[in-house]
C-alpha cells in the first residue's frame, strides 16, 4: 500500500502497490466491497473530485456571504 486516507464512514481510500486507487467499504456484509480504479480512470476520478471541491468551495462562499448579509 502506497498511501492511505484514514477510514471515515466505514470507507477506506488507499493507493495500491500497483498504483490503483482503491475504495474499500465495510457494510457489515460477509465480504468487503472494493472499488478499484485503473490508471486510465484515475485522471477522470481526479477531475471529478476537483469539480466537487470547486462546487463545495462555491457553496461555502455563498453561505458565508449570506451569513454576512
Amino acid at each position: 500500500m502506497v498511501g492511505k486516507i484514514e477510514p471515515r464512514y466505514g470507507a477506506e481510500v488507499y493507493i495500491s502497490d500497483t498504483g490503483r486507487i482503491c475504495i474499500r467499504q465495510d457494510q457489515g456484509a460477509e465480504e468487503e466491497l472494493t472499488l478499484i480504479f485503473d490508471e486510465g480512470e484515475v485522471d477522470d476520478l481526479i477531475g471529478l473530485l476537483n469539480e466537487a471541491k470547486q462546487a463545495l468551495a462555491e457553496e461555502r462562499r455563498v453561505a458565508a456571504e449570506n451569513e454576512d448579509n
